[in-house]
């Protein structure tokens, strides 16, 4: 094998990392990089050496898939290490029509200095201007932040957040060009040709939003119901950490699910069965122990719920006589599903975007989980993901409070 032959091969790797099918170094960069995925975690680490996304010349580490039609990319980001490095090493999502290094893309930024920027490129072999196909975030994104890109037909959308905030809109663009087959992933790049940027991507969650027009009810004729094949994941969250892990993913409809009384496993209705699944992850079984089935509402003293009687679903809280009712949050979002903590010291509830129906909340709709302190506070935004209606619905504490149970939905590629 000729020396250009082997670094070919090891640029344009074939080997299935995490849910991603190929890494590539794009355009020729003089440092090569390298994708590889930690199972246990659940985290992916990238390194990219590469000039830049820029003109009419790309050079950069990706790791990518194949995907069709809208999707919903949402994952945490950060540049690690390289501190002294150049101030516009960055990584992101990148959408891309091809792996040519002047294909049509659409790229989230983010960068060592805090920079954000959506830029694209339009067309094969453009050259990209500034500030025509840059959009800029006036806040600054350091450290740990969390990136959304989503297709919507022609649209592309950009949303960040610090952790503990909820997702900001940055920017819409329409490529009215744009493949409806393309490739999406995350991507690094040094903004040095001889300098390698490292990045962890981690809470990777690629879903399909469902038509517009789409209804559960089969006999409703609006967008064809038999062409969606719907995929729910059962998942974990760590409270402290903020990390989250996939334990299981099927096509059937999951209900009823709750962890264990011993915390130990996962117990949940999926085809008809009764199954459960290890809380650390592993193949499904018969339960073990049976499930925890008090959801909590009440601390003893007062009875928690969500009202929309201002017109937003908030956090509510009255005696359990129903006298002294008091509103505990004040939030743009509309809130649902509250549930307290073991310990009774907080609140976990399902939030949907200001923009929805608050009195027609469903199944498939960009959503977060938030928490606040019962003895009261702010609430933060502890996940971002693509659910509802069933997503927290059942008692969804770890008995000893350190971990968040809930379903995240989508539609099966």
């Amino acid at each position: 094998m000729t020396v250009a032959l082997l670094l070919l091969t090891l640029r344009f790797a074939a080997a299935q990392v995490g849910e991603f099918t190929k890494a590539a170094d794009i355009g020729g960069p003089k440092r090569a990089g390298s994708s590889e995925y930690d199972e246990a975690s659940q985290t992916y680490t990238l390194k990219g050496g590469g000039y830049n996304i820029w003109f009419n010349h790309d050079e950069f580490h990706f790791l990518y898939k194949k995907i069709k039609g809208d999707f919903l990319l949402t994952a945490n980001f950060q540049l690690v290490g390289n501190e002294k490095g150049n101030t516009h090493r960055k990584t992101g999502w990148m959408i891309r029509e091809t792996t040519d290094h002047d294909a049509v893309s659409v790229n989230s930024c983010v960068h060592g200095d805090g920079l954000v920027v959506l830029q694209w490129r339009p067309m094969r072999g453009a050259y990209m201007r500034d500030p025509e196909e840059e959009i800029f975030f006036p806040k600054q994104y350091f450290g740990e932040n969390i990136i959304q890109l989503e297709r919507m037909g022609k649209k592309i959308t950009m949303r960040m957040a610090h952790p503990g905030e909820p997702l900001e809109d940055m920017g819409s663009i329409t490529l009215p060009e744009l493949k409806d087959e393309v490739l999406i992933g995350p991507y690094v790049l040094a903004h040095d040709t001889n300098a390698v940027q490292e990045a962890r991507v981690w809470n990777v969650r690629i879903a399909t939003p469902v038509a517009p027009d789409w209804h559960p009810n089969k006999q409703v004729k609006t967008t064809n119901y038999a062409a969606f094949v719907f995929s729910s994941r059962i998942e974990t969250l760590d409270v402290a950490s903020g990390k989250r892990l996939v334990l299981h993913e099927t096509t059937d409809k999951i209900g009823a699910l709750a962890f264990g009384r011993d915390g130990k496993e996962v117990v949940f209705e999926s085809g008809g069965k009764i199954q459960s699944v290890p809380a650390t992850g592993g193949p499904t079984r018969p339960p073990v122990a049976p499930p925890a089935t008090k959801r909590l509402e009440s601390d003893g003293q007062f009875l928690f719920f969500a009202d929309g009687q201002t017109g937003t679903g908030q956090i509510w809280r009255k005696k359990l006589d129903g006298t002294d009712p008091r509103q505990l949050t004040f939030d743009l979002d509309h809130a649902r599903f509250p549930q307290l903590s073991p310990d009774s010291r907080w609140l976990v509830y399902l939030a949907y975007p200001h923009d929805a129906n608050p009195q027609k909340p469903v199944a498939y709709h960009r959503v977060s989980l938030k928490l606040m302190p019962v003895s009261g506070g702010a609430p933060r935004t502890i996940a971002h993901l693509f659910g509802g209606v069933g997503s927290i619905e059942h008692p969804c504490w770890s008995p000893d409070g350190s971990k968040i149970l809930f379903v995240s939905n989508g539609e099966k590629r």
